[in-house]
């Protein structure tokens, strides 16, 4: 899905995690994967996947209530994990296989924090 169909005027965009090459290994996953879209606004944290069946998630950015990585063995040694996003009042989403989590971490608190920069994960 286009980011451009999801975002609402004047939303910026100011973090967009990725999947590691891990993640498109698991055939079973292959297609959550390629239709998976992530992003980190000035004003949300949104998680969609799927084809045919989408499922969307999104958490006001002030209302993000802790973020939870785990990384194993071979996750410490290739940078990649597991993030548990957790919200005041909105559950959790759990994102598996991606690069730089603790990135991600370290982002989303300055966004929270201070609203400014811009940072994509190539």
């Amino acid at each position: 899905m286009k980011i451009s169909k999801i975002i609402a005027p004047g939303e910026t965009i100011l973090y967009q995690p990725r999947l590691t090459r891990w993640a498109y290994l698991h055939l079973g996953s292959l297609i959550r994967n390629l239709t998976t879209t992530i992003f980190v606004s000035d004003k949300r944290f949104f998680h969609s996947y799927g084809w045919i069946h989408r499922h969307a998630h999104e958490i006001v950015i002030g209302k993000v209530e802790s973020i939870l990585v785990e990384q194993s063995f071979w996750g410490r040694i290739f940078n990649y994990g597991t993030i548990k996003v957790s919200g005041t009042g909105a559950g959790t989403i759990v994102l598996r296989y991606f690069k730089r989590p603790l990135e991600f971490q370290r982002q989303v608190r300055a966004i929270q924090g201070s609203g400014s920069g811009t940072y994509t994960d190539q």
